[in-house]
């Protein structure tokens, strides 16, 4: 089993969950928002085969944080797992678009030596996300709780991406189309606990 996005950090007791996941054997990569919660996470992580640190900048963060990218940058060369990162144009990130998609491309650009598990944020900018992360070539990037209409959908797979689904979204008409209309090879699961229990 793999949880391919879970903020562990910011649930309740991420200890016990990390510890439960590690003996039970599923795979959690642990996403954060922000380089610093990243570099907290490797400490905590290190010994862990089942719970990975990812690197995070999350795409509502990017202006308030904006001194969070040169750790990001640095962080990159090493880090194997990538998220949350991406880009958010709906009203709660609209402002900041345009921070947003300088700050990405630059992350983007530290991220093109060699493949990693990287998933993102695409939050009504699903275009301007996948124009960018084709500039760059990287692919395959996982999609987290996609939604995005039925046309960026096939734009995403024929692209080469992946997206994941999670509980939040059965049981509702706009998920459960991602979820169906995905083909099953194309199709992860992710918690994004604590937002979607």
């Amino acid at each position: 089993m793999i949880d391919t996005h879970c903020h562990l950090d910011q649930l309740d007791s991420p200890e016990t969950v990390a510890n439960e996941a590690e003996s039970r054997r599923v795979m959690i990569v642990a996403v954060t928002n922000l380089p610093s919660h990243y570099a907290q996470a490797l400490q905590h992580l290190e010994g862990f085969k089942y719970v990975r640190p990812a690197l995070g900048l999350h795409p509502l963060m990017v202006a308030k944080h904006a001194a969070e990218l040169t750790p990001f940058l640095r962080l990159a060369r090493t880090a194997d797992y990538i998220g949350e990162i991406g880009l958010d144009f709906s009203p709660k990130g609209v402002a900041t678009k345009d921070i947003q998609v300088a700050q990405l491309d630059q992350m983007l650009n530290a991220l093109t030596d060699r493949p990693r598990f990287i998933t993102v944020h695409s939050r009504q900018a699903v275009l301007p996300l996948l124009e960018l992360l084709s500039a760059k070539n990287i692919r395959p990037v996982v999609f987290h709780w996609f939604t995005g209409t039925a046309s960026e959908l096939d734009r995403v797979v024929s692209s080469g991406h992946y997206l994941s689904g999670n509980p939040a979204m059965i049981g509702t008409k706009a998920g459960e189309r991602v979820i169906n209309e995905t083909p099953t090879d194309r199709l992860l699961t992710e918690t994004d606990a604590p937002y979607a229990r």
